[in-house]
């Protein structure tokens, strides 16, 4: 132990240091930055795009919840998100590539980041079961800890070898330990004992710059869990704490002096935004910075008062290359201040209004983590100037002290179109493509309705601020999306405030510009599963769409409904493509069709019994089971193919309109089916453990396809990090692009090659 650490543990009365030491040997180098990857989506026109590769993402950027970001000594960016693992960018957040299973990351929860000060290609990822590392600059990953919820990451900037983690057992529990490793991460170890009370949910860890035995914790609110919003102080290297600033109210955050290891500073609670978990509570005496000084003990200073910044809820940043220089930054309604003189005056730098947006608006840019205020910012370890945010929904940075901020999620490669950087965390719920091949929509949680003109190449936000309630038409909740089959320029989509809230299904016929009502007869309620007869007339489309479970028809266009079948259990429709009389319906009641147009009386429940599942609770849960998408052969009249989501259920075929069926893919988690328009054995399903709340089973398995009509099947994931797959469209017009929707990382395509996959040219390992 240190001489400093030696005197303030004496001095502070706590207990000696019992950690066994397993030091790594040899001689460490840094290792240079990689060159950049090429940026991910599609850059180039349609006539342009490669012929077969592997799928191309294609989002407008953003969707979240990001919950923490930071950025190593290189410069090298990691940001955690809640479903789709990590991102990482080598090129300061001008392009992003994504850190998922296929790079050895089997947790979707990322909840912390760690770099390793000296060797930049030293990477960890704390998740919801356990500690990933990395030692090739985050290419590949392996388990180190298999277990807690780790919030944070912290390595000794004096002894790389040493580093500390804040565990918990769940997600959702305040239960914070402290964890250590010796061996620059391969190990670790828990160290804290009974001086660390119970109840802690730990937001941040700090590493004393000189001594790798003091650190600090600060623990608080968080997404899931709440405790108190307190600081602890190890002297001993994690082994004993005792409690700091006690008298100073509720602690905000914490920063230690990159000038003078004997310095902290830290924020209070104030006037306070509550996310609702009820841990933190407004505090007039509260939303101040203090500076402490370390000499024996602690002594603090306040250094700001209402008079300077009022009472708020402050973040602290402290300047690296100026020693009299600290910012704070009101993260309740972002702006930022500056003093240079210790606390007696301050300089307003600037605030959202004056900083780049992206897509989205004032109101909704520069939020905070869900996973605790101190959680939002993060610094890069390669450049004192930067400070780089994570929120709810985008990522954001500063290169310049905090003058000014921007968007590193997306790119505005026209006025407003949008093309995101590859930083994506999405929910898919529907896509659907115009007649003319050139008009996409999507139809997604909390981002709502986006809509691209040019095949997809950049995005447009189509939401109505008159039906996406306090999102003000920068996001919202869409459930269902489904376009006209010969009139381009129509489109329906459905709209509401929450995903389970009451949705408007509102319909469009300027490609989703603007948008009116057509939801006369539809009762209040979660809609999806919108399909359109493409025989009925084209001025007076037949419409079917399932509302609560049951369905519903118009035979105007969209412009009135009526009940036809009360299924208690229907969440998708169809309509068969060579006869208009033919209609389907499934969900968790099996499958229904019937063969007079769906009108009321007409159905039958034709499905097998193993097409149900339990009936009530919300289709879009992970326990959810039943039939998940109902797709008519384009090509053999009376042919359906069913994918049924479930344990040992999988895709059906039926030759005669639902009647009799064929077992043709077991697969516990089948969410759709598409059909080759050209080639009947030609078929490609994709299969999802992850919808709305992440979650990794090596069951999942993406995207297969048979070129047999379904006695085979083979992978095709190339390019997915994860093998998540739950959307599957096909145009029709050639080339004929298949498009992909991935649970947490958004929306692909790639165009079909029949040729080559008649001959499995792809990869080799076959499913039965």
């Amino acid at each position: 132990m240190s001489t400093k650490s030696w005197v303030r543990s004496c001095l502070a009365l706590v207990f000696a240091l019992v950690v066994v030491a397993c030091p790594e040997t040899g001689v460490r180098t840094a290792v240079p930055k990689p060159t950049a990857p090429a940026p991910s989506g599609p850059a180039v026109s349609r006539a342009v795009r490669p012929s077969s590769a592997a799928w191309q993402r294609t989002n407008p950027g953003g969707g979240g919840a990001f919950n923490t970001i930071g950025a190593g000594p290189t410069g090298i960016i990691l940001v955690a998100s809640d479903l789709s693992g990590a991102y990482r960018s080598l090129d300061g957040g001008q392009t992003w590539d994504v850190i998922g299973s296929s790079r050895g990351l089997t947790v979707t929860h990322v909840s912390g980041v760690g770099f390793d000060p000296v060797d930049p290609a030293v990477l960890y990822l704390g998740t919801e079961e356990g500690i990933f590392r990395s030692a090739d600059y985050g290419d590949t990953w392996t388990p180190v800890l298999t277990h807690g919820y780790i919030t944070d990451i912290k390595i000794a900037p004096s002894d790389p070898d040493v580093g500390y983690a804040a565990h918990h057992s769940r997600f959702d529990v305040a239960d914070g330990t402290i964890y250590k490793t010796t061996d620059r991460g391969m190990t670790w170890e828990r160290v804290s004992g009974p001086s660390l009370p119970g109840g802690l949910h730990i937001l941040e860890l700090i590493v004393d710059w000189e001594d790798e035995d003091v650190l600090y914790l600060l623990a608080g609110e968080g997404r899931f869990a709440c405790g108190p919003a307190v600081v602890y102080e190890s002297n001993d290297g994690g082994a004993t704490w005792a409690r700091i600033a006690a008298d100073l109210g509720q602690i905000a955050d914490i920063a230690l002096d990159p000038n003078d290891s004997n310095a902290l500073y830290l924020t209070t609670y104030g006037d306070v935004w509550d996310p609702g978990y009820e841990c933190i509570t407004d505090d007039p005496d509260g939303g101040y910075l203090y500076r402490g000084a370390y000499d024996g003990g602690w002594t603090w200073e306040q250094w700001t008062d209402e008079d300077d910044l009022g009472s708020h809820n402050l973040l602290v940043w402290p300047d690296a290359d100026d020693r009299h220089a600290v910012r704070v930054i009101d993260i309740d309604y972002p702006e930022i201040w500056e003093t240079t003189d210790g606390g007696v005056t301050w300089q307003w730098l600037g605030s959202k209004e004056d900083w780049g947006l992206g897509w989205t608006s004032v109101d909704f840019a520069y939020g905070t983590s869900f996973n605790g205020d101190a959680k939002t910012l993060g610094v890069d370890l390669s450049d004192p100037d930067a400070l780089l945010w994570a929120d709810s929904q985008f990522v954001w940075a500063s290169r310049d002290d905090g003058r000014s901020f921007g968007p590193i999620y997306t790119n505005e490669v026209a006025p407003g179109k949008w093309q995101s950087r590859g930083v994506d965390n999405i929910v898919t719920f529907g896509l659907a493509l115009s007649a003319d091949s050139t008009h996409v929509y999507l139809a997604m949680p909390d981002l709502g309705c986006f809509r691209s003109d040019d095949g997809g190449e950049t995005w447009q936000n189509c939401n109505d601020p008159d039906y996406v309630g306090t999102w003000e038409g920068v996001g919202g909740n869409s459930m269902t999306v489904a376009a006209d089959p010969t009139r381009p320029n129509v489109v329906w989509i459905t709209q509401a405030e929450e995903i389970d809230f009451p949705h408007t299904l509102l319909r469009s016929d300027d490609y989703g510009v603007t948008w009116t009502p057509a939801n006369t007869g539809l009762p209040d309620g979660i809609p999806s599963g919108l399909s359109v007869d493409p025989h009925s007339p084209t001025d007076q489309r037949t419409l079917f769409i399932t509302v609560n479970g049951d369905v519903y028809r118009s035979l105007d266009d969209g412009n009135t409904w009526s009940l036809v079948l009360d299924c208690d259990g229907c969440r998708y429709t169809a309509v068969d493509a060579h006869d208009g009389d033919l209609v389907y319906a499934g969900g968790e009641a099996g499958f229904w069709r019937s063969t007079e147009g769906g009108a009321p009386g007409t159905w039958e429940q034709t499905g097998l019994p193993e097409m149900r599942g339990s009936l009530g609770g919300e289709f879009w849960d992970t326990y959810w089971e039943g039939v998940a998408a109902i797709r008519p052969d384009p090509s053999n009249p009376n042919w359906v193919y069913v994918a049924v989501f479930g344990e040992e259920r999988g895709l059906y075929r039926s030759p005669d309109g639902g009647r009799t069926w064929e077992h043709l893919l077991t697969d516990d988690y089948l969410r759709d089916v598409a059909v080759s328009p050209t080639d009947p054995d030609l078929l490609f399903v994709a299969s999802s453990s992850a919808l709305y709340s992440g979650g990794y089973d090596p069951a999942s398995r993406g995207v297969l396809f048979s070129s047999d009509g379904g006695q085979t099947w083979s992978p095709f994931n190339d390019g997915l990090p994860w093998p998540f797959a739950n959307v599957l469209v096909v145009d029709p017009n050639p080339p004929h692009t298949l498009w992909l929707g991935s649970p947490g990382t958004g929306y692909y395509w790639r165009i079909l090659l029949p040729t080559a996959l008649k001959h499995k040219l792809y990869l080799p390992a076959i499913f039965k």
